[in-house]
């Protein structure tokens, strides 16, 4: 089973804990409210589309979190971008009617072309500078991941396989020993897994629908502000 113990490993162990609470509350809340013509006004080809890209977010984050348990780092990582490319697919459709039409007629549609439409469309508004509005990039957290899952990051990829200076010839399933190294790549990870799964899920609006959800939200958000200043 994998466990911390760099520094702040208690911190880092409950975070991971409570996060992986707020992954089961929040898949069934956003399923549920997919499914419900109440909360989501969508055509019924429109809303299983929605309902498959949210499985697919939420199954790869669940094999990140038990492949992660497991010291199947490598392989956690690859389904973590496989959820954040999810998140992206299905932000750009719920965002905007014209691409989710797209997306149902045209073979060839393009998710990073969709992506850049958005971005044009945010710069020709010419909004005032707001610092707390939200900031994180699913495209820049997904490129990221994929520079380490095709080792084009050499150094956390490469020097992850030695523990102690010796190097660790195990496939890693169900060992206890982790480089440094790669338990910083696995909080890193971890940290931007819980900020992208949270601005995916503002797509859905809670104000009370289910109040135990928000409450760990709101506990897991403070304790990402204690891993915040622990490590940056």
């Amino acid at each position: 089973m994998f466990k911390f113990t760099v520094e702040n490993s208690e911190l880092l162990t409950e975070f991971m804990q409570m996060y992986s609470d707020y992954l089961n509350k929040s898949y069934k809340f956003t399923m549920n409210y997919i499914a419900n013509p109440l909360f989501s006004d969508f055509k019924d080809n429109e809303r299983l589309i929605l309902i498959a890209i949210n499985k697919s977010v939420y199954q790869n984050m669940y094999s990140f979190m038990r492949l992660t348990e497991s010291n199947m780092q490598y392989a956690a990582f690859s389904c973590l971008e496989h959820s954040v490319n999810a998140m992206r697919l299905y932000y750009v459709l719920y965002t905007s009617p014209k691409f989710m039409h797209d997306y149902i007629s045209t073979i060839n549609f393009s998710l990073a072309e969709a992506e850049e439409d958005l971005a044009k469309q945010d710069e020709e508004k010419n909004e005032e500078f707001d610092e707390n509005k939200e900031d994180f990039s699913f495209k820049a957290f997904s490129d990221n991941l994929r520079r380490f899952n095709t080792f084009e990051l050499k150094s956390p990829s490469i020097s992850s396989q030695l523990i102690n200076q010796n190097v660790y010839l195990g496939l890693g399933c169900g060992k206890d020993e982790v480089s440094e190294e790669m338990q910083h790549e696995v909080r890193k990870n971890l940290a931007g897994a819980y900020t992208a799964l949270s601005k995916h899920n503002k797509l859905f609006f809670n104000g009370g629908i289910d109040e135990d959800l928000e409450d760990l939200e709101e506990e897991l958000y403070a304790k990402f502000m204690e891993y915040v200043k622990a490590f940056v």
